[in-house]
């Protein structure tokens, strides 16, 4: 018997208002019936989607549903990826929609059997596309000094046995958990194939973690950049084109980090400048980006490592 080519990882954590339109994209495929299945994760939802999942789970024997307890987003995927059963696993949230023609064009990436497909992607209302990662790239090193690429996780399918030799999990409990994941998967890809299609539309819905100002998110991309800075030490990246690179997505997710704390009250933004001054160390992030601004940044913050929310003000 053949095996299952792609498991789809649905998650979904109330969104009846979407959920439909999302299962329908999913189902109205150009591909083979038995290419794929969909694997939806019901993060322990209060509204209608438990519902609508088991409608639909009815009518097409691809569905199937796992239920747990509100974990949040990494461990809806975690525990996706290990009830998975296809060769590769395709992360799509609950709100989004895929084009009619995406399973085919993946699947047809997935005879060359890399570790990672990376997709094109756009934003509902927006004439831009995303995750624009020049298709003759072959690692994910590459892709790493391309720097086209984007965190979002939907944007990539992935090998499930290089997930599970690598060790490649997302951080449970984590905001801007794609931003500490992705440039470490990337690290690890042997071998990439871009499909240069846009097969993924973000739909953009009210109450998006990206669009509320929780201190937790900055702490937690400030988590980001501790990760990028382990991963370039961990190696001696500093002085190589792929070390450069992550220093520069390093120091973006600091400066988001304060790009956040500054729509804070005074006394978090005093509890950001002691932290950032205990994890001063970061700062080499932006001195070795290659990136003129990181550079001026990184210079002032070495001065200045204490008053970080005053020099980011300063230069913005």
């Amino acid at each position: 018997m053949c095996s299952m080519k792609l498991s789809i990882i649905l998650t979904v954590y109330n969104k009846e208002l979407y959920l439909r339109k999302a299962i329908e994209a999913l189902l109205s495929q150009k591909a083979p019936y038995n290419d794929y299945e969909i694997l939806a994760i019901n993060d322990g939802s209060t509204d209608g989607s438990a519902a609508i999942l088991d409608e639909y789970r009815q009518r097409d024997n691809r569905i199937r549903i796992i239920t747990q307890s509100n974990q949040g987003l990494s461990m809806a995927r975690n525990n996706g990826v290990d009830e998975a059963q296809g060769d590769y696993v395709w992360f799509v949230d609950a709100d989004d929609v895929i084009s009619c023609c995406a399973i085919r064009l993946i699947c047809e990436a997935m005879e060359a059997s890399p570790d990672v497909i990376p997709i094109y992607a756009c934003t509902d209302g927006v004439n831009k596309t995303r995750n624009c990662i020049t298709p003759t790239v072959k690692t994910g090193q590459e892709v790493i000094i391309d720097r086209k690429y984007e965190d979002c996780g939907v944007f990539y399918v992935l090998k499930r046995t290089f997930l599970k030799e690598k060790g490649l999990r997302f951080v449970p409990g984590m905001y801007h958990e794609d931003a500490e994941f992705t440039p470490r998967m990337l690290y690890e890809a042997q071998s990439v194939v871009v499909v240069p299609h846009i097969l993924y539309t973000v739909i953009r819905t009210p109450g998006s973690i990206t669009n509320v100002p929780n201190p937790k998110r900055a702490y937690d991309l400030l988590a980001v950049a501790e990760a990028n800075y382990a991963l370039i030490a961990k190696d001696g990246l500093w002085k190589s084109n792929v070390g450069y690179s992550l220093c520069h997505h390093g120091a973006g997710s600091v400066t988001n980090a304060l790009h956040v704390i500054v729509q804070q009250n005074e006394k978090e933004q005093a509890r950001f400048n002691i932290l950032y001054s205990n994890k001063k160390y970061l700062t080499k992030l932006f001195l070795r980006s290659k990136t003129s601004r990181y550079f001026l940044f990184g210079a002032l913050l070495l001065l200045f490592p204490n008053k970080c929310v005053k020099v980011y003000r300063l230069l913005k």
